[in-house]
């Protein structure tokens, strides 16, 4: 938002879903997050190290610009090579739409779904929200 972190992504965002669950939402300050999924070694960041900050918010660290706040990808621990980043941060005619809704068993009363793309109440193929 600021400027002071920038980035460029060689390849393909892919798997773009609507995340519903309490931390996307968080972090995004919405609901739901729509975002999509790079390949770690694919981001190349145009920033010094010292203006992101990250906070591990269970399953891994989300990582924002230390200067506006502005949400930058989530590093999950349980998969080194991928990042997941928030859609709203890209700019460009190629970024793909959300193809699914994730966690809409987390999903508060207020938020509404007009969409007709799959639902699912989880991740598919997990048991619980986080």
């Amino acid at each position: 938002m600021c400027g002071e972190v920038t980035f460029s992504i060689q390849g393909e965002v892919h798997d773009a879903r609507y995340c519903h669950c309490r931390t996307c939402r968080k972090f995004a300050g919405t609901s739901p997050a729509a975002w999509g999924v790079v390949q770690r070694a694919n981001l190349h960041i145009t920033a010094p190290t010292s203006a992101i900050s990250r906070y591990h918010s269970g399953g891994g660290l989300r990582c924002f610009c230390s200067k506006c706040g502005c949400p930058l990808w989530f590093e999950p621990d349980a998969y080194a090579s991928i990042l997941g980043l928030p859609l709203g941060v890209l700019e460009g005619p190629d970024i793909k739409p959300p193809v699914m809704h994730v966690w809409t068993s987390a999903k508060p009363a207020w938020s509404h779904i007009s969409s007709n793309i799959p639902q699912h109440p989880s991740y598919p193929g997990l048991e619980q929200p986080d």
